[in-house]
C-alpha cells in the first residue's frame, strides 16, 4: 500500500468512525448528566426529522453539500495533472486514473441522490 493510499484509508476510517458516534455525542451533549423527576427521560431531536424518510434526505443533502465541492474540486486536481504531465505516459496515466475515478465517484454520489428521489416518489404514490 503506498503511503498516498494509507493517507486516504487512514481519513476514511476517521470520517466514518466520527460519523458512528455522532449521534452519541450529541445526545451525551444534550443531557445533563441529571436524572429527571419523571421516570422517562425524552430526548431533544437534534436533527429534526421527523420520520426514516426525512432523516435519510437531510443525510443525503448533507452529503451533497460537502460530496459535490470536492468533486468539483477533484475535476480540476486531474485537470491540473493533465497539463502537469507534459505529455509523460506514467503521468498522463494517473492524470486519467485520477479523473475516471472522480467520475465515478461523483456518479455513485448523484446516483444514489437519483435513487433515494425515486424511493421517495414511490413511498409517496404508496400513500
Amino acid at each position: 500500500m503506498t503511503k498516498k493510499t494509507a493517507v486516504i484509508n487512514r481519513m476514511f476510517w476517521s470520517v466514518l468512525s466520527a460519523a458512528l458516534f455522532l449521534p452519541t455525542i450529541i445526545a451525551r451533549a444534550a443531557s445533563t448528566g441529571q436524572v429527571p423527576k419523571q421516570s422517562v427521560f425524552k430526548l431533544k431531536n437534534p436533527i429534526g426529522a421527523e420520520s426514516f424518510q426525512e432523516l435519510i434526505q437531510k443525510m443525503l443533502g448533507v452529503m451533497l453539500d460537502i460530496g459535490v465541492p470536492i468533486a468539483t474540486l477533484f475535476i480540476i486536481y486531474s485537470g491540473f495533472l493533465f497539463v502537469k504531465a507534459q505529455g509523460n505516459p506514467e503521468k498522463l496515466k494517473e492524470a486519467k486514473e485520477t479523473f475516471f475515478w472522480t467520475i465515478v465517484g461523483t456518479a455513485v454520489l448523484l446516483g444514489a441522490w437519483v435513487l433515494a428521489q425515486a424511493i421517495k416518489g414511490t413511498i409517496e404514490s404508496l400513500k
